[in-house]
């Protein structure tokens, strides 16, 4: 019989911490941890929590500019990005509120010359219109024309004749042309730029003054510095022009108005009481994917959370609000690359808010050789993947499909934290104390995945040579889905993908049709017939098989 006392009484352990925070320790404790993940010689974030409309901590980490040495300030400007979604969503509303707008309006009656009329205003809002995405159009964000000024209709002139992915409302695909509608349809109405609109109507009104569509050439006051590239090497981010993000995403301000903003939204004064229900309750299409109209409504621990993020070139942010607990957090982060994602950081916030700790801010302990050596091993999570287990220098390293590599650390007994994840993984063992399995616990508090040990051995994998001419039968576009395809060339004889709006990967075989990448955790399986190119492949990837058909050559 197995004993798993431990591991259920370690999974109860997140829902009710027994590391208890007083709320006067709060902003130390936040301060202490954020200190860790943003140097104060690196870009850094500006970060608010507050509840119920009470600041808990309002701070400035890291630089707001490195090459001139200045520090972070919490009432620095920052690009919101895709945060911009919920804005200008909510000033769709008060236009449906007052009359001059209807959900299920064809667009066609604001924008008459758009090819795919048909599109309702919700579809564009929960983004299930299927109108092309410009930000997937392959190239596009790689090139020139991503730095030019283009007004309203020379966007959406982009994009217009672009096959659509999809009817609309059939799924749901996320759109940032749609939300260039939405903002096109709210300067139709309004004869006004649509954030012009947004600011007089919603913002202003409501005391929050600095958040606004800034152009590129305005002098802004406190405005911060974007980077990319690694924190403790960074670059300065490539240049695009802020006419381009529109709706979905032009928006710049501070975290201290972002979290005013959010207080206001979900405290009722910006919007009435159903058009805000309507805007928190993802349906149809969009329902699966848990959205509503420019935020997501997702389970956190058993409790709504309402949360957004957003990326764009030198920026990284989140907005993460619990009604329960009336708990709003924002970070903006002037920093967009690898490291703690702003999404992640939000939630140790709320954690160690409602004291809820995740187990990363538990201090490690130490194991025995013996100890780690039992965890040591491969674990079957399903008929196609396995995970490892592998002690290396006295640390367990974890790999999925012998894919990206994750240091964890011991934090109790039966309990494994991430180096710089919230997931954890819960230890079960049998009566004679032997890990017979692992289970995945992820930052939301959903069902642990469990994975049962299949062997003491670490299953490696062995790159293999493919000759050349076989590599090139592999050659060429392949439709993941409508606008997201994967491109497969041949460089300095080993085989390279690249994804829409992605940077290219090397991949290594270990066999002539299957390849993988450790770094990015990605296995991609060619269906490869006895002559000719490959007719598809297959990509697995975090835990699930993608197909994607070859694309013919036009």
């Amino acid at each position: 019989m197995i004993r798993i006392t431990a591991f259920l009484v370690a999974l109860t352990m997140l829902s009710v911490s027994i590391f208890a925070l007083a709320q006067d320790d709060f902003a130390q404790r936040a301060s202490d941890m954020l200190d860790t993940i943003y140097s104060s010689d690196e870009p850094g974030a500006a970060v608010v929590v507050s509840r119920d409309g009470e600041v808990l901590l309002e701070r400035g980490f890291g630089l707001a500019d490195v090459e001139l040495n200045v520090g972070m300030d919490p009432d620095h400007v920052f690009r919101l990005a895709s945060v911009t979604k919920q804005f200008a969503a909510a000033a769709m509303m008060a236009l449906i509120e007052e009359g001059r707008v209807a959900l299920d309006d064809p667009i066609s009656k604001f924008l008459p010359e758009f090819p795919v009329g048909a599109v309702t205003v919700e579809q564009l809002l929960n983004h299930t219109s299927g109108i092309k995405s410009y930000t997937s159009i392959v190239g596009y964000m790689d090139s020139a024309r991503i730095r030019a000024d283009l007004d309203t209709d020379g966007l959406i002139a982009v994009f217009a004749n672009e096959p659509v992915d999809f009817a609309p409302g059939e799924r749901w695909a996320y759109n940032n042309s749609g939300y260039v509608l939405v903002g096109a349809v709210i300067e139709a109405v309004t004869e006004t730029p649509w954030h012009t609109y947004l600011r007089d109507r919603l913002l202003v009104p409501n005391g929050i003054d600095r958040i606004d569509a800034y152009s590129d050439s305005a002098i802004v006051p406190g405005r911060v510095e974007g980077y990319a590239g690694p924190a403790d090497d960074p670059e300065r981010a490539s240049f695009l022009s802020m006419t381009q993000p529109h709706a979905a995403g032009a928006l710049m301000g501070t975290a201290a108005d972002v979290d005013r903003w959010q207080q206001a939204l979900h405290n009722g004064q910006l919007i009435g009481t159903e058009a805000y229900q309507q805007m928190i309750t993802p349906r149809g299409a969009a329902a699966d994917q848990n959205y509503g109209f420019g935020i997501g409504a997702l389970e956190w621990f058993g409790q709504l959370a309402l949360t957004h993020g957003g990326g764009i070139n030198g920026f990284a942010t989140h907005a993460l609000y619990l009604p329960e607990e009336k708990l709003s957090v924002v970070v903006l982060s002037n920093r967009a690359g690898s490291g703690w994602r702003p999404g992640d950081v939000a939630l140790r916030l709320a954690g160690l808010a409602i004291d809820h700790s995740y187990p990363i801010e538990q201090m490690p302990v130490e194991w025995t050789s013996d100890q780690l050596f039992d965890v040591q091993g491969t674990y079957r999570i399903n008929d196609r993947e396995v995970r490892t287990l592998r002690v290396e220098d006295g640390q367990l390293i974890s790999q999925r499909n012998g894919g990206a590599e994750f240091t964890v650390y011991p934090i109790s007994n039966d309990q494994l934290a991430f180096e710089s994840s919230l997931s954890t993984f819960f230890i079960e063992r049998n009566e004679a104390k032997e890990t017979v399995a692992v289970a995945l616990q992820n930052e939301w508090g959903h069902a642990p995945e469990r994975a049962g040990k299949i062997s003491d051995d670490v299953q490696t994998r062995l790159a293999v040579v493919v000759p050349a001419a076989q590599l090139e039968r592999l050659v060429g576009r392949y439709e993941l889905q409508p606008g997201f395809v994967l491109e497969v060339r041949v460089t300095d004889e080993s085989l390279e993908v690249q994804a829409t709006g992605q940077p290219a990967v090397g991949m290594q075989a270990e066999s002539p049709t299957r390849f993988y990448n450790r770094q990015v955790g990605a296995i991609i399986e060619f269906d490869l017939p006895e002559t000719g190119p490959a007719s598809g492949l297959t990509l697995h990837q975090g835990g699930q098989a993608m197909p994607a058909p070859r694309m013919k050559v036009e």
